[in-house]
């Protein structure tokens, strides 16, 4: 629960406010300037310039993926399991095959193979293949593997790495480097395989920026937002089978839709089993294939769902008496694949950095998750030798340790973190565009707010707090109860994951509500709501 309101316009939007003017609130609270509404609101399709990366670096990469593809060489692209990493695998793997390069697609395994590119499994894939790989590709990881990649260029294999993650002082010695901290990595695959095909899959590049959260402005917004548009035309064969599975509209289909309906399935294959599948269903052209792919990760994603349920319980026993500035949890029964999503819940339910470990017999992996106050990856580094590997951005990270070393380690980066906030004030807040009345709540309005469209990290869906609304109607949705519908004078709004407040909220109660606008579509009937995001006494 946060502790403080953060107010970006201290007007109060009611019926008398003018869409011009709700307008020009909203523009002021993002700022943006009048110079810049073409860009926002009509944003380009992302061109080769947009991309700040090294063009000399770039060239070198054309001139031998070209080469390769001239001389019938194989070629290996290694991405890695997240969403992220798995569409920047596709895209360019369905670029070059379909240009005749000898290309394989390979994702890493989370708990046999880790995070990163590795010479074993490079070596480990070439065997099992009887193939030698004269070009290896790295997406979305490699630009902190020195030492794995110079034991695979020893063996004849040319290197190209096209990753976002943060360098570290030595930068591996490859062939070329395609790098930039501002994208994603489907977003610089897809640059890299626009250079060989204009119809590189946008859509891909879209789908991992917004699963990896980058900021929805500038040219990461254009990308999204053609990307969404490709979505809704003509999405690849795996994809759309994923959308009708899902139960979302394709022609609506939201960042949202993308961060928490297909993200996750994408995802849940990765967390829980070998990513592989999820990388088919991405690159395959062949509909009944995609039907089994996806099917396969939705089963994937329930399973997921339940055992995060479970693993998320024994993290919040285990924290009953933590005075500390650090979520730091160690437990063998949690899975590899879920810690991060307990990470992460645990930070936005405490505010604290937290650090979960799935403790195996001779290593552990870990993963993290911190607050703004805290540079996650540079405490870590701090402690670099006491650490098998570690990689990361300054709100998340992740790690493998020895087993034997775990409880060490937490005495010294628990001291560290709690030196470091000592004199900090953590405190959790909600940041609103204004406060609202009921009466502003209407269809030009909802029409209004989706010209902003789409939201994101940086260009969040607005919020708006509504005080003192007496409850009419109240009941409970969902299979099993999760959701909280309720109706205020007039005006009907949603509270997603919060059926179990139903039992200490009445009709005739008054409260205050943080909420943002939406079109309900119901039957052919439209009408405004509002979608709950925090309920508080009055």
């Amino acid at each position: 629960m946060f502790s403080q309101i953060i107010f970006k316009n201290k007007k109060i939007i009611d019926k008398s406010t003018s869409e011009l003017d709700l307008f020009e609130i909203l523009l002021e609270n993002r700022q943006i300037k009048k110079t810049e509404y073409d860009d926002f609101f009509n944003p380009h399709f992302p061109s080769e310039s947009d991309f700040n990366v090294d063009k000399k670096e770039v060239k070198k990469a054309v001139d031998r993926v070209n080469l390769a593809i001239k001389n019938k060489e194989n070629i290996l692209i290694y991405g890695d399991y997240d969403v992220d990493g798995i569409t920047s695998t596709a895209i360019l793997w369905q670029v070059l095959y379909r240009l005749g390069a000898k290309v394989l697609p390979y994702v890493p395994d989370r708990e046999t193979d880790g995070y990163g590119i590795k010479a074993k499994s490079f070596f480990n894939f070439e065997s099992e293949k009887n193939i030698h790989f004269d070009l290896l590709i790295t997406v979305d990881n490699g630009i902190v593997a020195t030492k794995e990649l110079e034991e695979i260029s020893k063996k004849n294999t040319d290197i190209i790495i096209v990753d976002h993650h943060l360098p570290t002082e030595t930068l591996p010695k490859v062939l070329s480097i395609i790098h930039s901290i501002d994208f994603s990595g489907s977003s610089l695959s897809w640059y890299f395989a626009s250079l060989f095909d204009k119809n590189a899959d946008l859509g891909l590049a879209a789908t991992g920026a917004v699963a990896d959260c980058l900021p929805l402005v500038g040219i990461n917004r254009n990308i999204v937002v053609h990307g969404l548009q490709s979505l809704h035309l003509n999405p690849n064969p795996g994809v759309k089978k994923l959308i009708e599975i899902s139960g979302v509209k394709q022609d609506s289909l939201s960042t949202y839709d993308l961060g928490f309906v297909i993200g996750p399935r994408i995802n849940a294959v990765g967390r829980l089993s070998n990513p592989t599948e999820a990388l088919r269903l991405l690159c395959s052209q062949n509909q009944e294939q995609a039907s089994k792919y996806a099917q396969n990760l939705d089963k994937f994603n329930k399973d997921r769902q339940l055992i995060q349920k479970d693993n998320l319980k024994i993290a919040e026993e285990s924290l009953l008496n933590n005075s500390d500035k650090l979520v730091f949890i160690a437990n063998k029964e949690f899975l590899p694949g879920i810690i991060g999503l307990i990470a992460g819940r645990l930070t936005e339910k405490y505010y604290l950095p937290s650090i979960i470990i799935s403790v195996g017999k001779e290593y552990s992996k870990a993963s993290c998750r911190s607050v703004k106050e805290l540079n996650i990856i540079e405490s870590l580094r701090e402690f670099n030798n006491d650490l098998v590997e570690l990689g990361g951005h300054a709100g998340a990270a992740g790690f493998t340790i020895k087993t034997e070393n775990i409880e060490k380690f937490k005495t010294k980066i628990t001291k560290h973190i709690n030196k470091q906030l000592k004199n900090i004030d953590l405190k959790p807040s909600i940041t609103v565009e204004s406060e609202m009345k009921l009466s502003a709540v209407n269809i030009k309005n909802c029409k209004l707010i989706n010209k902003f469209e789409p939201f994101g990290i940086d260009n969040p869906k607005p919020l708006f707090l509504f005080k003192n609304l007496k409850i009419i109607q109240k009941r409970v949705l969902g299979s099993t109860g999760d959701h909280l519908k309720l109706q205020f004078d007039g005006v009907d709004a949603i509270a997603f994951k919060k059926g179990d407040l139903d039992k200490t909220l009445n009709i005739g109660d008054s409260i205050n509500i943080i909420a943002s606008l939406d079109l309900n579509v119901w039957n052919g009937s439209v009408t405004p709501q509002l979608v709950v995001k925090e309920i508080f006494p009055v």
